[in-house]
């Protein structure tokens, strides 16, 4: 059988496997290890062909479920030589709160029983449509995709998996990412040997990186138009940050190695993977470092699941942090305009317990009334209990609100606890 595909890109691999009498005995694989990606990726006609070996943990289950670019022509899917059943929907829209215009694969267990399989991919992926929106770019100026754009597959419930990838391009196009990225006789190579959950690619004919070193803590700024003279600002502006957040939450052991990228294009917004920030911005600013302030807090709070409204324990904690570092290490007049700031937004927002992830009120209800609730929380505890506590959450790798109001209570008492359940559901 080949991976031919109709219409809604579903193969006839599909008839196989129903023949066999496992279709519809679909679930969700466990996890994937490792990723070993080639690419090529063509500015002249935005495409990116790309070869890849995934080594899957099936669990024992029937089918692992990926999310894929939509635009994407599967040549084959094989484990050995041998063809593996998949199905690839590219119609049907994937209700997901951060990767847009993905296609839904699944990938059939070619070796029921046998849990750890070698899965090897060939595909190729039309950028020229689409491929617009947040944490996503394919322009002649700059390039990013990484888990918003699925250009790799997808799969949600692997957190902690190792990447390499080999990178080709047309020879005056530079090449960073999620990884330590060298240049090599025509190609690039980016090792990710510590776990994430993305391989993030950007790539520019205007690419510059600079490094800095001080004491323990090595940056390196990746950049296109950005000032260089506010680079050396970047790295005193993490070494405050780290210095802050390192006695309050836990200090990174030995080496540290960040990665700063400052994505050029109009707009704002950034995210933080492990070693890694990625930032809007054309200039330095004291916006700029609590930008920063946020994004490193996540290297503590990101355990909770982040496509449902649990992600307030990710993003209210990280920017309560960052509203910590700006009244002890910025002005304290600006914490108290910014809380004002967010009362206002706050006053017509929907509740923080149960909301969709994916509504335009999600940012300011997670975010700003997530970080005010916070605060007051704060208030009720006082400053060095209310630190206590958060040390305490992290201790505990606290990532769902049933758990973090049982640890309020036991903390506190139960009418704090009550109380702040209250809030949460508060509109």
């Amino acid at each position: 059988m080949t991976g031919i595909t109709i219409r809604r890109r579903i193969t006839r691999n599909v008839i196989l496997v129903q023949l066999l009498g496992i279709y519809g005995m679909m679930l969700y694989g466990q996890e994937v290890l490792q990723y070993d990606m080639d690419l090529k990726i063509g500015l002249e006609n935005s495409v990116v062909e790309v070869s890849g070996k995934l080594l899957v943990d099936f669990d024992e289950h029937d089918s692992i479920i990926f999310l894929l670019w939509r635009n994407t022509e599967i040549k084959r899917i094989q484990n050995g030589s041998k063809r593996v059943p998949y199905s690839f929907d590219s119609i049907e829209h994937v209700p997901h709160p951060f990767i847009q215009n993905a296609g839904k694969l699944v990938v059939y267990n070619p070796r029921n029983g046998n849990d750890n399989q070698l899965i090897m991919f060939d595909y190729v992926c039309d950028m020229k449509q689409n491929m617009k929106g947040f944490g996503k770019t394919f322009t002649d100026t700059w390039i990013e995709m990484g888990y918003y754009s699925a250009w790799y597959p997808v799969h949600e419930e692997s957190k902690s998996f190792i990447a390499e990838a080999k990178i080709r391009t047309q020879e005056d196009v530079e090449i960073s990412g999620s990884g330590l990225v060298t240049k090599k006789n025509g190609f690039w190579h980016m090792a990710q040997p510590w776990e994430s959950f993305d391989i993030l690619l950007v790539a520019s004919k205007e690419l510059k990186a600079k490094t800095i070193q001080k004491n323990n803590i090595t940056v390196e700024t990746v950049y296109t138009t950005f000032p260089n003279s506010d680079i050396d600002s970047i790295v005193v502006a993490f070494t405050d940050v780290l210095d802050f957040f390192g006695p309050r939450f836990g200090e990174q052991d030995g080496e540290v190695y960040l990665k700063f990228i400052i994505d050029p294009t109009e707009g704002r917004g950034g995210y933080g993977r492990k070693n890694l920030i990625r930032m809007k911005a054309s200039q330095f600013s004291y916006y700029f470092k609590l930008g920063i302030a946020h994004e490193l807090s996540h290297t503590w709070w990101h355990k909770a699941d982040h496509k449902s409204w649990e992600d307030w324990l990710n993003e209210a904690f990280a920017e309560y942090s960052m509203l910590l570092y700006l009244r002890e290490r910025i002005s304290e007049d600006i914490y108290n305009e910014t809380l004002a700031r967010y009362k206002q937004n706050s006053e017509s927002m929907p509740a923080i317990w149960g909301i969709d992830r994916t509504s335009e009120k999600a940012y300011t209800t997670l975010y700003e009334k997530g970080s005010l609730l916070l605060v007051e929380l704060e208030n009720k505890l006082g400053s060095e209990n209310m630190a206590t506590f958060l040390r305490l959450l992290i201790d505990k790798s606290v990532d769902n609100t049933a758990n973090f109001l049982e640890e309020l209570k036991e903390f506190s008492s139960p009418e704090i606890r009550d109380w702040f359940e209250d809030e949460l559901k508060k509109k």
